[in-house]
């Protein structure tokens, strides 16, 4: 099974796992790091570089970082100099739960692109959804 890291300033990794195992139950084979106040960024590191050893059963591991260009994206970076991993910035909630559905029945690669397919979907907008809806409900009256 492909391991996965979610890591995220403060609380989030581990607040979007929560939402994630609140919907498909808890999961294996997942970390979740945070960077808090007063964390050294060595040690942030190193925690980094042994969950995604931990994570590596064999099958590879995809890494999930908040916003590119902070101290959790730059410390990935780092760690893809010395490991071969898939990683992406910018994670939300449908690209965690396609990861887990998806990991088990597919090889790391088949899940990366899974996960990419999902990212690359613009948002959707619930107000334009919601007028919509509300003007095919008038039309239906007519």
């Amino acid at each position: 099974m492909v391991g996965i890291l979610i890591v995220a300033h403060g609380d989030f990794a581990a607040g979007l796992l929560s939402a994630v195992e609140l919907i498909l139950g808890k999961q294996e084979q997942v970390e979740t790091i945070g960077l808090h106040h007063g964390d050294g960024l060595e040690e942030f590191g190193e925690k980094v570089e042994k969950a995604l050893d931990k994570l590596d059963e064999g099958d590879g591991v995809i890494a999930f970082v908040d916003i590119l260009g902070g101290t959790p994206s730059n410390t990935i970076f780092k760690c893809l100099q010395k490991k071969k991993f898939k990683a992406f910035a910018g994670v939300n909630m449908p690209m965690v739960v396609q990861a887990v559905t998806m990991r088990e029945v597919m090889s790391a690669e088949e899940t990366y692109e899974a996960v990419l397919e999902t990212a690359s979907k613009p948002p959707l907008l619930l107000h334009d959804m919601y007028q919509e809806m509300m003007e095919e409900g008038e039309e239906d009256e007519i």
